[in-house]
Parts: C-alpha cells; structure tokens; sequence
C-alpha cells in the first residue's frame, strides 16, 4: 500500500509540475485551460491533424515585424468577396484543427420566420418571436445580440415571411464554440494572418454592439462558465483569504450562487444574465456592494488571457503588470481574449431592501411632488456614507402627474433599525407633504436573497431585443455639496423629467475603498448619481427616427449634464452602458486624455497590428465601420477599415 501511495503522490506532483512549472506564479488553472498551444505543441497539432499545407495561418505572431499594408490609412479587414479572403479549405482546415467542429457558420437566430433563407418554419419563428426578449435565447446563440440596433436591426422576428430582410447584417460570419484555451489561440492566429476581422461573445449583453461585426470571425465563450471556490488561495498579492475563479461564460446570477454556496459574498452587477468575467469587470462593474468594497475590478486578484499574437499569459500584481491595470476597467475586447479571473470573495452580511412608490394625486399636487423630490436628492449623501445603494425610476405620466418607484433601496450590512434611521427624515418629510406611500421593507440574512428578490427576479430589467438609444452620465459628490451647484442640478433633472424624457438612476459611491491603482473611470471614485437617460423614439423607429434620438441624446440631454459635471469637474461616463455616439467618448469613459493615452501605450505594446477592435474602445479612433448610415447610430453593419 505504501508503494502505491508513493507512485500516486509522485503521479500527482508530476502533473502539478507540468502545469505549473513553467510558470511558477500562474494561478490555477482549469482543465480546459491547461489545453493550450507553445510553439512546438503547435507543430505537433498540425502534423496531427494533416493540414501542414496550411501551417502559415495558425502560426503565432512573429514579434519582430508587423505587417505593413495592414497598418497603412485605409487598410480594411478582409471582407467576404475580396480576392484575399479565405479559401473553402483554409475554412476547412481551420475546423479540422479546432477539432470537435467548433467552427459554425452563422445563421441568424430568426432565419426561420423568413422563407428566402431556406428554413422558413411558422412553428419556430412564433416560438423566437415570443421569446425574443429571453436574455437566454441571445446568449445560447452563437451570434445573436442583446441589442440589434447595434447589428442593424437585419433578420428580426417577422410576420412577414415573404420579406428579404434577413440578411447577415453585422452578424458575425464564423463563430468558434470555444472548449480550451487552444481553441482562442488558433482562432487569434487564424484572424491575424488572413487579417479578418475578430469580435468576442460571451453573452452579447453589451450596450454598444462590441459583440458584433460584419464579416468578422467570433470567438464565443459562453460555454466556458466553470467557476472554482479557493478557501485559502496564496497568489501574488493576496494571502490566505477565500477567492473566487471564474470562466469567461459565467453569468452574475452563477457567481452569486457560487459565493453564497460558500458562506461568502462578491461583487456583482444587478443584471443576472450578464457574462461575469467578460465585458463587466473590463469596465469596471458598479455592483450594489459598491458603497463597502468600490467597484468589481477593484478585488479581481489576477487574470488568464490570450494575447493579440496568440500567446497563453497570466496576468497579476507581479506579471504583466501593465494589462493588470489595463484589464480592470480599460474596457472589453481590445487588449486580448481573458480566459479566467481570480476575484475576492468577501464575509456573508446582511442586507436590508426597501421597495415603495408614490405620485401625484388628487392631494399631492405636481409642486408637492418635486418637494418630496428634492428631499431624496439631499438626502444622497448620508445614504451614500452609510454604504447604501438604490435602483429608481422617476416617471412623466402625462397631463401633470409624475411617478417615482424605488426598486430598491439596497443598504447592505445594516439592520432595520439601522435602516430605519438612515432613511426616516426623507420618509418624515414626505409624510409632511402629505405624500403617501407603503415601504416593503426586509432584512435579509446575506447578499443572494436580498439581490434575488429584487433585481433577481424582474424580468424587464433583464428583458432583450429593445431598441432605444440609451446613455449614463456620473454626477460628482461636489454638487451635492456645493448649494449652488446642486439646486442647479436638481432643477435641471426636474425640467428633464418635466419635458417628459425618461430618467432612471442610482444612488452610489464605489470610492477606491480598496486603495488599487487600476484603469476604472475616475469619475466612478466621486460618483454620488448614477443618470440613465435615452433619446425619445417609438417602438419600431425609423432610421431616421433612430438618427433623430440619437442627436437628440447627445445635444439635449448628455450636453446639460456635461455642462453640469464636466470630466474635469468628477463626471464621466460608465462605458458599458454608454452613448455609442458620443464624440468625446475617449474623455468621457476613460477619464481624461492622459489616461486615455496610458491605456492606447498598453494596446499597441500588445496588439500593434490592430487584431481587436470594440466600438469605442481603445484604439478604435484608429478604425471606421463603413455601414453607410444604415441603422441611424454607429452599427457594426460594414467594412471595418482604417481611418
């Protein structure tokens, strides 16, 4: 027996050091993770899998030269059509050495409630159509996103089967399942040297359309959604303490789950559907725990990523430091593709969640109304000091009534007493007004229950397929602390409301209450009023109706609230769920031109041909999609070429 244990010890130290031993810091690692390409593994895989005649398209990326024609001005992607653009075969064996063919060609989620695509089926087209707005029906599709604005509003659901709109639009043309890392580096290598067009999709939840693009290839990760509980993880700056490590396809609502399973708390956004790993901790993450911990970048401990020329890295507080900063707040799609994130878990704590509404009535006049308004807003810096966050709608009825919902105002580690004491001279003073309202108030015993009976559990909150053309705007702690500023900031929320344009918002203060020198907007550090807005169009607009609410976003509603909080005066925007048509967007979501510039030095230091590129990202002043104007704000519906 005892020499049956030592061989498994010895098997088992074999296998720890052959993960780790080239890399004696990396983090652990997930099987499909430890699946991944070194030069000669590479060769290896293509002696293989016989496609030696296609060797020069999975190579890795020869560092000492960039290809020049790809960098000149008005350098385009390959586009299908173009004399250069892939051979059936090279497709071919780009599946063959994928393997398990994780190669599909797209065909756009509502194809059957058309009949010119060959697979028009009355049945399925009804069941799309009715679940169209399942944030789920989007993400278990390959290329199907949450907005289709961005895409350009091709091949939606139809009752019109004889209509030849479904088109790919900018729907990706290729996706890649992805099972291992190998997969991501093939693919990378695979769209820089035939110079295609890359976009990554794990959820497609994003505001701005970064998931999509015409002709491109797409790397999909939404089946990676492993998540792994470390009681005690001893990594590069961090010792001892539980953590969390998570794939690029879990979900918020599956990391929540996970933490609770383990007595623990992270942080997260309120949207359940969201890919954890992906596109919201690269933006930052405001999460309702914001007012205890700051925002979500701010715990994540290391990374796993693959790079632009196809290499397999970690990166932490004491490796690549650079895309350690980059990558925690520098935005989604354009320094590499993560593979995995290590973030802190937190103690479980109690939280207290309120819901309650009230309105104009036949004895609360409108004046009354914007009195008891105006108290909530002076009340924002007490709630924000005692660490509380809210969720609000503040509502134009029409014909003079007005509506405010809280739903809810979310005070973790509090009590009800607590609670009670925070929010009673708001609550006295409505009283005083005579405005009525009933508060549902609850202590709930950790994080999970109070998320998921609230925002866990609201189903237009989470809703899909919308088309409206929204924008955030971050107000500063200074003008709620200078008088003048502050009534000239509530008296233009007031008139915003009252010229009937829609308002939601959040009370919030995810200050560097870890003390991290990361690349999160500076704005989220002075934040007091998180703004939501939109421009006005009906249901199913117009192009042109689209292009009208979109300069009316940005010249009547951003302008005022710019003018209000400028950049240089604490705002900003949150670039995940921003104004894709925003003409400052590099000053606005990043915080300024020098940060702007110190984040553009890290891009080209790791991806200097331009092999990622996200609407609005960084280095994406360098690229124009020629979509012609076809969808009425910036969509991904075209050519993507060089400035």
């Amino acid at each position: 027996m005892s020499l049956l244990l030592s061989i498994l010890f010895s098997f088992l130290a074999f296998c720890t050091s052959a993960v780790f031993g080239l890399f004696p810091e990396r983090q652990p690692l997930f099987p499909w993770e430890q699946n991944h390409l070194t030069e000669e593994t590479l060769a290896t895989l293509i002696k293989q899998t016989n496609t030696q005649e296609f060797a020069q398209l999975f190579a890795f990326e020869d560092k000492k030269s960039s290809n020049p024609n790809k960098l000149k001005a008005g350098a385009c992607k390959v586009f299908p059509g173009d004399p250069d653009w892939p051979s059936q075969s090279s497709w071919d064996a780009f599946n063959k050495i994928l393997g398990n063919n994780a190669l599909i060609k797209t065909i756009p989620l509502a194809a059957p409630c058309y009949q010119n695509t060959g697979l028009y089926d009355p049945e399925k087209c009804a069941k799309i159509a009715s679940n169209y707005s399942n944030p789920y029906l989007h993400e278990n599709d390959p290329t199907s996103t949450f907005w289709p604005l961005y895409q350009a509003r091709t091949c939606l659901p139809t009752s019109n089967p004889s209509s030849s709109n479904c088109t790919h639009g900018g729907y990706p043309l290729y996706a890649v399942n992805i099972s291992s890392v190998q997969q991501i580096q093939l693919t990378i290598n695979f769209a820089r040297n035939n110079n295609l067009r890359l976009v990554i999709k794990n959820t497609g939840h994003d505001y701005l359309g970064k998931s999509s693009g015409a002709g491109s290839l797409s790397i999909w990760t939404h089946n990676l959604n492993d998540i792994s509980f470390f009681p005690s993880l001893n990594i590069p700056g961090y010792s001892g303490g539980p953590a969390l490590k998570i794939a690029p396809g879990a979900t918020v609502r599956q990391v929540y789950e996970a933490a609770d399973k383990y007595n623990g708390s992270v942080l997260g956004g309120i949207c359940e559907s969201v890919g954890y790993a992906g596109g919201y901790v690269a933006g930052g993450g405001h999460t309702p725990l914001s007012g205890l911990y700051g925002m979500a970048a701010d715990h994540v401990l290391g990374l796993e990523m693959v790079t632009a020329g196809g290499k397999y890295v970690s990166v932490s507080s004491t490796q690549n430091k650079d895309l350690f900063y980059a990558l925690r707040g520098g935005g989604g799609g354009v320094f590499g593709v993560v593979t995995s994130i290590i973030v802190r878990v937190h103690p479980r704590l109690g939280v207290v969640t309120s819901v309650f509404e009230f309105g104009t009535s036949e004895t609360v006049s409108a004046e009354r109304f914007w009195e008891g308004m105006r108290a909530f807003f002076e009340s924002f810096i007490p709630f924000t000091d005692a660490g509380t966050y809210s969720w609000w709608r503040l509502i134009n009825a029409g014909n003079g009534q007005y509506q405010f919902s809280m739903e809810p105002f979310f005070a973790p580690n509090h009590t009800i007493e607590s609670f009670n004491k925070l929010i009673s001279p708001w609550f006295n003073r409505l009283k005083e007004l005579g405005i009525e309202f009933k508060a549902n108030t609850t202590l709930h015993d950790a994080y999970l229950p109070a998320w998921q009976s609230t925002w866990g559990s609201d189903v237009g909150l989470n809703s899909a397929g919308g088309v409206f053309v929204p924008a955030n705007w971050l107000l500063p702690r200074r003008n709620w602390e200078n008088l003048t500023l502050f009534n000239e900031t509530f008296s233009h929320l007031r008139r915003h409301v009252e010229a009937g344009k829609l308002l939601f918002g959040y009370h919030q203060a995810p200050r560097n209450r870890a003390a991290v020198d990361n690349a999160v907007n500076p704005a989220f550090r002075e934040v007091i009023c998180f703004l939501i807005v939109a421009g006005s169009s009906p249901q199913n607009p117009t192009v042109e109706e689209v292009r009208r609410a979109s300069k009316e976003l940005r010249e009547e509603i951003l302008r005022p609230l710019k003018e209000i909080a400028p950049v240089s005066g604490g705002g900003g925007a949150y670039l995940n769920e921003a104004n894709v048509d925003n003409e400052e967007w590099r000053e606005d979501f990043y915080g300024g031109m020098k940060r702007y510039e110190k984040l553009l030095k890290i891009k080209k230091r790791w991806d200097k041909e331009g092999v990622f590129y996200a609407t609005t990202g960084i280095g994406s002043e360098e690229w124009e999609v020629r979509d012609g104007g076809i969808a009425g704000v910036k969509s991904q519906a075209g050519r993507l070429c060089r400035v």
